[in-house]
């Protein structure tokens, strides 16, 4: 469901399958232009996602539902260097653990677009999916 998110609001999807590790993600990361930082979605995190201020080159990351993000993808998260901080959606802890990945996705992109004035969807700079070029490019890392 993710990946139809992203296809649909023209943001590219960036699969942890393609990296055996956070580490070989985050080297990844280092090595791409522009200006960027990484954003940790947990339900731990210290910024309400619709008061969180966005900026173009974000890249939004997800952990899984069972477990979450790994400690070192927070740390980097937070850190100066690489992160922009952590991030929750506030809910009601009673009945569930957390919302669904896809959910969470669609929140989160959808409130970073809407504060970039969905700039990406009138201009989308190429296309999500391409028959000549995999669908694994880099602005959520989930």
């Amino acid at each position: 469901m993710h990946c139809r998110t992203c296809a649909a609001s023209a943001v590219k999807l960036h699969l942890v399958e393609v990296h055996s590790s956070w580490s070989e993600f985050s080297e990844y990361f280092r090595k791409q232009d522009g200006e960027k930082r990484l954003l940790a979605f947990t339900k731990r995190g210290t910024n309400i996602h619709s008061e969180f201020t966005y900026k173009k080159g974000d890249w939004l990351v997800f952990g899984s539902e069972t477990s979450g993000l790994p400690p070192e993808a927070l740390l980097d998260c937070k850190s100066k260097l690489l992160g922009g901080g952590t991030i929750r959606i506030p809910m009601v802890e009673t009945y569930v653990r957390c919302l669904n990945l896809s959910v969470s996705v669609g929140i989160a992109l959808y409130e970073a677009s809407r504060q970039l004035n969905y700039e990406h969807l009138q201009n989308p700079s190429e296309p999500c999916i391409n028959s000549e070029t995999p669908f694994l490019t880099e602005d959520i890392f989930a």
